[in-house]
């Protein structure tokens, strides 16, 4: 009864650490995890390190427990078994496909777990399914290996699109690339492959190709995607008309043909004109989508667009309050391993803030619940759940079914308090004033320019 009632403990006090634990113990099983790699692996095998090992250890780097790779070995050093060479070994070698699925088919899960619960889905279009499509470059690393050291220029380890579902919260793929200079548009065959039928793309400009748009009609995908201005071959069909309104300007429609050699299609052409410019000086943004107007009003498109910001603020997440980068690991491989595991640790807590939302309402949690803290808090008790609740306590958790574990969640997610995690909302910006030029003075001190006169 003992490891019940330290358990006991952390739900009293931290209840969303232990939402986070336990969805992280059902979602991350180490048998499903070893099937997972077992079934996606091409060159690479198990033979005494597990996979299922790896990404515990690397789970340990994203959350934040552990400040380096080398960190969260010595802390499992004993029940791995390997050397800390074996372990980077292994992580050089993971084939991107395997961090590919690993997403895939853990988000899966996850999805099934937040459909469980009683509002845990927000509405973006009623009888649709909406994804944000972005991709995301890691951060140089650094200069480690040896064919890194004689340049000076950054490194670059890799890149990834990522597909975010807007109802649930959850990056559900990612196509990893090795290539750092790559094309975005280059991994979009591969993403078309993937995608199913029915769904609704909302993507930037960058992703505006007459094969990309193409692609997705012969999947029976839907999208609403600002039109790029000299990647389309197109004309218009009818003058733009006035439709009405949204928060942030006046929508007008019209009719365009699109052409990719002899096939010609006709798209809707949704125009916003902004009450205030953009940051790089746009007054009026256009979206093309070929969802049916009957369906789905202009004002809809144009407002369904707006949230494609969500997906930034969520690698601003994985940046910011997770890891997603290891500067020490330099081989593209291991580097894009590690961003996978980060997102799989957002997609827990994407998890978490569903059950939040049917305990306290998607309004509640939207306005006054900050991520950050949350994240914090979560992390900083991990260590501790760690050291003081025995493994036998989280094993009852690993074997709840999707439904089970929603209700479970939903429970704990009513001891919440929220008010341990108040958002800032933050004011307009400021101009920036005009800046003296440093060719003289590198440097100045700060207390001066205080106290200078005005």
């Amino acid at each position: 009864m003992l490891p019940k009632r330290v358990l006991d403990r952390f739900v009293e006090q931290c209840p969303a650490g232990v939402m986070v634990r336990a969805t992280l113990e059902n979602l991350l099983r180490p048998e499903r995890l070893d099937q997972i790699f077992e079934d996606s692996a091409e060159r690479q095998y198990s033979k005494v390190l597990l996979f299922s090992q790896v990404v515990a250890v690397m789970s340990g780097v994203a959350t934040r427990t552990h400040r380096s790779v080398h960190g969260a070995y010595l802390a499992s050093r004993q029940e791995l078994g390997v050397s800390a060479t074996a372990l980077y070994e292994k992580l050089n070698h993971l084939e991107p496909n395997v961090s590919s699925a690993l997403i895939r088919q853990t988000a899966g899960d996850a999805a099934k777990v937040i459909d469980a619960m009683p509002a845990g889905r927000r509405q973006v279009l009623a009888g649709r399914e909406v994804y944000y499509l972005d991709g995301n470059h890691l951060g140089g690393s650094e200069h480690r290996l040896a064919v890194t050291r004689v340049t000076r220029e950054g490194v670059l380890p890799g890149q990834s699109l990522a597909l975010l579902d807007a109802q649930r919260g959850l990056i559900m793929d990612l196509v990893p690339c090795e290539d750092g200079h790559a094309q975005e548009r280059a991994l979009l065959p591969e993403l078309l492959r993937r995608l199913p039928a029915g769904i609704v793309v909302v993507a930037d400009r960058n992703f505006c190709t007459t094969k990309f748009l193409f692609g997705l009609r012969e999947r029976g995908a839907f999208f609403i995607i600002r039109q790029h201005a000299s990647t389309l071959t197109w004309k218009t069909v009818e003058p733009r008309r006035r439709i009405g309104r949204i928060q942030t300007g006046v929508v007008y429609e019209q009719k365009v043909e699109l052409a990719d050699g002899p096939q010609r299609w006709r798209l809707r052409r949704i125009t916003l004109q902004l009450d205030r410019p953009t940051e790089n000086g746009d007054t009026e943004i256009h979206l093309l989508t070929n969802l049916p107007a009957k369906a789905v009003s202009a004002q809809q498109i144009a407002s369904i667009y707006r949230g494609r910001w969500t997906i930034e603020g969520v690698f601003q997440q994985l940046t910011a309050v997770l890891r997603c980068e290891v500067e020490t690991l330099g081989y593209p491989k291991a580097a894009l391993f590690a961003f996978a595991t980060a997102v799989l640790a957002y997609n827990t807590y994407a998890v978490v803030k569903a059950a939040l939302r049917s305990a306290h309402g998607e309004q509640v949690i939207e306005e006054k619940l900050s991520d950050y803290h949350l994240m914090d808090h979560v992390a900083k008790a991990h260590t501790g759940m760690d050291v003081a609740v025995d493994a036998v306590a989280w094993e009852p958790y690993q074997r709840l079914s999707a439904r089970q574990l929603g209700r479970q969640l939903v429970r704990w997610a009513k001891q919440v308090d929220l008010a341990r995690y108040p958002k800032k909302k933050r004011g307009p910006k400021k101009p920036r004033p005009a800046r003296k030029r440093g060719n003289r003075n590198h440097h100045v001190a700060t207390a001066r320019l205080l106290t200078a006169p005005p």
